[in-house]
């Protein structure tokens, strides 16, 4: 029986038309949880004179499903990132520099995967893979974690291709730094320090399959207006009173924040968000005895940074396997 701690999720790059499976090439580091759905959908009829549930039924629609979970890393984070914003060529020639911004005037230019999961007696595959939504969590005394949402054109078995482990750095709290400036100012220039607690990004694609007549599974995808939250646990201090009194001023308080965390030249991983602070706060929540509030930005552009979303990723990975 297999063994759910030997469960892999390994990935390739179609280079066909999207849905057309390719053998995987890399080995994702990091995952913690991962899996797989058979999504369908089943028309049953039901027979007038008869107490029965049903009488005939057929399948209309079938795709793919997927979610996983993860540690991570300067090295494998651009494979969620490509996922999220398009598959882009780094700059640099060792370190090498990802840089990926959010769609603004045109949709993004996707590169889908093929995804392959499973412990050994029980692999599928996941063709035609797309990242609808990533979300990023950084908690003190931890390493940066993230969940993600896949959808697919389709789920089949496959035998997994056999990949090594490769050497990859986790990306720690403790070289993390969350700098918070105005939305005319520039961006990363003012660290908020002993302040953030906790940092919770969420990104919403609106991606999705497109069905059409003729097919049981989908035929393309579609993308939609983005959406993004960015969650900051703070520490109550005066740099925090000034955001909480902003607010009550009354006035719309709007922000642009950098994350940014550096091991070395060769691995840095920074993401930039700008955003209105709304859901109010909440006055006040205790932390070992401390006071703490929670505040939530929620995405709008910003003309000083020319995006609300953006991320420059630097390490020594010249093209992802």
């Amino acid at each position: 029986m297999p063994a759910t701690a030997l469960t892999k999720v390994q990935l390739g790059y179609e280079s066909v038309a999207w849905g057309t499976p390719v053998a995987a090439t890399a080995k994702l580091m990091g995952v913690t949880e991962a899996n797989v759905k058979i999504v369908d959908k089943i028309i049953q009829i039901v027979a007038p004179g008869s107490l029965a549930p049903a009488s005939a039924t057929v399948q209309a629609a079938l795709s793919g499903a997927a979610s996983v979970a993860g540690a991570l890393t300067y090295q494998d984070i651009n494979y969620y990132l490509h996922g999220l914003f398009g598959h882009i060529t780094p700059g640099g020639i060792g370190p090498y520099t990802y840089t990926y911004a959010a769609p603004l005037g045109t949709a993004p230019t996707l590169h889908p995967f093929t995804m392959e999961f499973g412990p050994t007696g029980g692999t599928y595959l996941m063709a035609g893979a797309l990242l609808t939504k990533l979300g990023i969590k950084i908690a003190t005394d931890d390493v940066w974690r993230a969940t993600s949402d896949w959808v697919g054109e389709l789920v089949t078995t496959v035998s997994l291709a056999a990949l090594s482990d490769r050497t990859v750095e986790l990306i720690r709290a403790s070289d993390t730094i969350v700098y918070m400036d105005a939305v005319g100012g520039t961006v990363g220039a003012t660290p908020m320090t002993a302040s953030v607690i906790g940092v919770d990004l969420s990104i919403d694609t609106g991606r999705h399959l497109k069905s059409f007549l003729s097919s049981l599974n989908p035929l393309t995808f579609g993308e939609d207006r983005w959406k993004g939250t960015l969650k900051l646990t703070l520490e109550y201090n005066a740099l925090v009173k000034a955001i909480v009194d902003a607010e009550i001023g009354p006035a719309k308080v709007q922000k642009q924040f950098r994350i940014k965390a550096t091991t070395g030249a060769s691995a840095i991983a920074q993401i930039d968000f700008a955003g209105i602070l709304v859901n109010g706060v909440e006055l006040f929540k205790d932390r070992n005895g401390n006071v703490i509030v929670e505040t939530t930005w929620a995405g709008e552009y910003n003309s000083a940074m020319t995006n609300w979303l953006a991320s420059v990723i630097t390490n020594a990975v010249a093209t992802l396997p």
